[in-house]
């Protein structure tokens, strides 16, 4: 993936300011052996890229100043957007140094459905990507993983992952990814059932009344 840039010297922001009015949107490179180096690059340019790119994902820059241009495999390290509109309004690249590791998070890919969700268990997956530790040109865009042996009451270990060669991951091996768990159990509804209460009857009541009406004749 390639992406031209243009190097800027103004930080201030007002000059920040007058570039995002030219559609342009200003970044940073820097790295542990990288001075950091203002630039700027048109921002539909960018966004054609950051469609098709994550951070694991090398970008050539073709760097132009008034010596010439330059260039350097970057990664996308961080990117701001507008509160409103989200468009991107600054941009910032990692250039690590050549011959040296470096910590990066890798997507992991489940791939093939557990054994254990066909008879009814639940997947859960507690990583979505993992951090590891690489040479720049060893870094892959994710890595797949084959969860479809895993059954009821299984799980998958950082230990039971096949890495690329040259990729140690920063996990330990015990560290869960996925677990299969067992059906929950159906909740039973109880059904209320409301007695009638039958009002007791009132003995000798009515016989009081008829003594009292025969005294009265």
């Amino acid at each position: 993936m390639v992406l031209e840039v243009r190097k800027r010297e103004d930080r201030k922001t007002n000059r920040v300011k007058k570039i995002r009015r030219k559609n342009l949107v200003p970044g940073i490179i820097y790295g542990p052996n990288t001075e950091p180096l203002m630039i700027m690059v048109e921002k539909p340019k960018l966004e054609a890229v950051l469609a098709h790119v994550s951070e694991t994902t090398p970008i050539t820059l073709k760097i132009t100043d008034g010596d010439g241009t330059v260039e350097k495999t970057v990664f996308l390290k961080d990117l701001q957007r507008h509160k409103v509109n989200d468009s991107v309004i600054h941009v910032d690249f990692y250039e690590p140094m050549k011959g040296h590791t470096m910590h990066i998070h890798i997507p992991l890919h489940y791939v093939g459905k557990p054994k254990g969700v066909e008879k009814g268990g639940l997947k859960e997956i507690i990583h979505h990507e993992i951090l590891v530790e690489a040479l720049p040109d060893k870094i892959v865009e994710y890595i797949e993983v084959d969860i479809s042996h895993l059954d009821v009451g299984d799980v998958l270990r950082v230990g039971d992952v096949k890495f690329p060669e040259g990729m140690d991951p920063l996990f330990d091996d015990d560290e869960v990814l996925v677990s299969i768990l067992h059906k929950r159990a159906e909740e039973v509804v109880v059904e209320e059932v409301t007695e009638e209460v039958e009002e007791p009857e009132v003995v000798g009541k009515e016989e009081e009344q008829e003594e009292g009406e025969e005294e009265k004749e």
